[in-house]
């Protein structure tokens, strides 16, 4: 079984040979694993021992470009609805797929599963606003934010269509709804507002996906599972009772995740590979588990702990086989 095989075997809650294994890497942490700036994607899936190979975010911008230059998003840039004509997404012509089609060609006839990541709404909208202009607008004028929502979910959809042919494996949509200790908006709010219009994306999606938020989603999940993703990350342990999500949940999708980033950034190296045997040998078991951080392997975290993570995971991955 190649690793483009073993990715989509876990995704479909089947068991692949081994235990696959894929993350997301900062790229000031990707320039410190290779020593040099000079790399490919290739080169990182190779050092890492990745089962898939990241094409550059597709993420819609929360930015307006004018007359004074750049301005961040910072506390929300959408205040009244007059604000959303100022909105500027990417054109999806020629030019924007220009790399994601030289992505495809370089690396399509290889045994990497290839996927891209983009957001499908939510953090478009939280971002744009601010949580605290959101919340706001929840109350005062509700329709600014069903129309910033709708023109991220029809940015979204166009993506998926153009993107349909074009041969990646799989997509994830990176929209953070939670922190530690809860959601950022209650769970009525969710099902309102923005589970109807996020099941119209879904309507565009033709390959496996998979759906990553930060934070504890409990009071969420039962919706959220409604939409018919794949797979689930980052399930971080600080929020997230994997065990617990593996008995309640397990059987209808594949967990991506639950690694600790503090683990890799403050731990040592045992920590690291005890945390590592503890989830292939738990939550690995019966399939439909990827080994990946709760989060992202982030520039801060120690390069040594990152490479006794890849180093575990090598270590331990083919439970399937014993």
């Amino acid at each position: 079984m190649n690793s483009r095989e073993r990715i989509l075997t876990a995704l479909n809650g089947k068991i692949p040979d081994r235990v696959p294994f894929f993350d997301y890497v900062d790229d000031e942490m990707e320039v410190k694993l290779m020593g040099k700036t000079d790399y490919t994607e290739l080169d990182i899936a190779e050092l890492m021992e990745f089962d898939a190979i990241r094409c550059k975010n597709f993420f819609p911008p929360f930015f307006i470009e004018d007359n004074k230059g750049t301005q961040s998003h910072g506390d929300g840039i959408i205040k009244i609805r007059d604000d959303l004509r100022k909105v500027k997404l990417p054109k999806l012509d020629d030019n924007f797929f220009e790399y994601p089609k030289k992505f495809i060609d370089k690396y399509g006839k290889l045994d990497y599963a290839l996927y891209y990541r983009s957001r499908m709404g939510v953090s478009g909208v939280l971002n744009s606003m601010g949580l605290e202009g959101f919340s706001y607008a929840m109350m005062d004028d509700i329709k600014t934010v069903e129309l910033l929502l709708e023109m991220y979910t029809e940015w979204v959809s166009e993506l998926l269509d153009k993107t349909k042919h074009m041969g990646f494996d799989f997509v994830m949509f990176s929209d953070d709804m939670a922190y530690t200790t809860g959601p950022m908006f209650s769970p009525q709010v969710f099902k309102e507002l923005f589970l109807p219009r996020l099941k119209k994306v879904t309507e565009h999606i033709t390959t496996p996906w998979v759906f990553h938020s930060d934070g504890k989603l409990d009071l969420l999940m039962d919706d959220l599972l409604s939409l018919g993703m794949n797979g689930i990350n980052p399930l971080e342990p600080e929020s997230m009772d994997i065990e617990k999500v593996k008995k309640e949940i397990g059987h209808k999708l594949c967990l991506i995740g639950n690694i600790s980033v503090d683990t890799l950034t403050r731990g040592t190296v045992e920590e690291v590979e005890a945390q590592v045997k503890k989830r292939i040998e738990t939550i690995g078991k019966g399939g439909g588990y990827i080994v990946s951080s709760s989060n992202s392997i982030a520039s801060y975290c120690n390069t040594k702990n990152v490479i006794a993570f890849k180093d575990a995971v090598v270590k331990y991955r083919n439970c399937y086989n014993k």
